[in-house]
Order: structure tokens, then sequence, then C-alpha cells
């Protein structure tokens, strides 16, 4: 891992850890909410085994998982990453960080509802990452499953952890499950990643 980057994640990973365990308190909108560190390589194995190129993710916070995903894929001209932030604080947190860690350039922050914004997506991804309000988190799965590649992949956070979470990221799972032209798992690392994999139109 580039240093720039390591830098950057390893200090986001700190304070991720310190809000989980209650060390620090903050305003609840301004809570990361982030992925571990073992889920970030994870994933980082996960996207060089299907040769991501194109990534979108469906919720920023503070872009430590967005940086693990650059990470994986390299800088380069056919490599980019679009993710979705409503939090204007939390936009200018992660572009902060992203240009700190040197990928700035490639990974572009699309600010609003991401109902809406997933509307106006063009083209093809091979890896979607959902991790935003839990309420509509089917409604986005259903949304992005129509621009995600034959063999890509659409990973759910939080699927285990908190408790709270749980109710609807079970029938998020019962939804995916129910798709015939999907098949998915539940990846105990973390706080729970459902992955689901595209199989045919």
């Amino acid at each position: 891992m580039d240093t720039e980057v390591l830098k950057v994640i390893s200090r986001l990973d700190k304070q991720a850890n310190r809000e989980r365990n209650g060390r620090v308190k903050v305003e609840p909108d301004q809570e990361m909410l982030a992925i571990t560190a073992d889920t970030g390589i994870f994933f980082s194995v996960l996207l060089k085994a299907i040769r991501a190129r194109r990534i979108l993710e469906v919720g920023t916070s503070a872009g430590f998982s967005t940086l693990w995903f650059a990470d994986a894929i390299g800088k380069n001209r056919n490599t980019k990453i679009i993710t979705i932030e409503m939090n204007p604080q939390k936009v200018e947190w992660a572009l902060k960080n992203f240009k700190e860690a040197g990928f700035d350039r490639m990974i572009e922050i699309k600010q609003g509802l991401a109902l809406d914004l997933l509307h106006d997506l063009k083209g093809k991804f091979d890896f979607v990452f959902l991790d935003a309000d839990k309420e509509n988190i089917i409604s986005y799965f259903d949304l992005v499953l129509p621009l995600v590649r034959i063999g890509g992949i659409i990973a759910a956070d939080n699927m285990l952890y908190p408790d709270h979470f749980r109710p609807a990221m079970r029938k998020y799972a019962l939804h995916v499950h129910s798709k015939p032209n999907t098949q998915s798992i539940t990846v105990p690392i973390g706080l729970g990643e459902e992955i689901t994999i595209k199989l045919r139109k």
C-alpha cells in the first residue's frame, strides 16, 4: 500500500475504533460508521480478483472505504470511483482525505440524495458498495443492479452489526437472495458484508 494512503487510512481507522469503543463522542450526523480494517483488506483482495476498474459507492462518510477501493484498483486512466454522500460536511472531510492520500483525481463525489442521483448514472460498474441509510437499501440495490456488469459484485455493509440495523438487513438479505439472476452470501467479517454477484441480465 502507498505510504500516503496508508497514513490516511491508519488515522481514520484509529478514529473509527475510538467511536466504536465509545472513547469519543460525536454528533450522530458526524459519525464515521466506517468499515473495519480487516473488511478493507477483504475488499482489496476481492477487487483485485475481479480486476475491478469502475466502482460505485453509496455512502462516502469520511472516505475510509473509498480509499481502500482506490488503493486496490490503482491510479490509471482506466480506473474511476464515483461515491455518493448527502452530508456536505462529510463531503468536505472526504475530499480532504482523498487529496492527502493522492487519490482526489480518480474519485468523484456526487453530493445529494442517492435515490435521485442513481437514476442519472451511466455505464457499467464492476463493483458497488452500499453503505448508506438502511431504510432505502433495498431501493438502492434495485437501482444499481442494472448498472453492474455480468460477473460484477454488489456489497452491503452492516449485515450483522450494529444490532439495531439487523431487522432492515434481514429484509435486504431476503430480497437479494430472491433475485434469480444473482447469487449472494453473508460474510461474517467486520460488521458483516453481503456479497452479491450478478450472474446474468
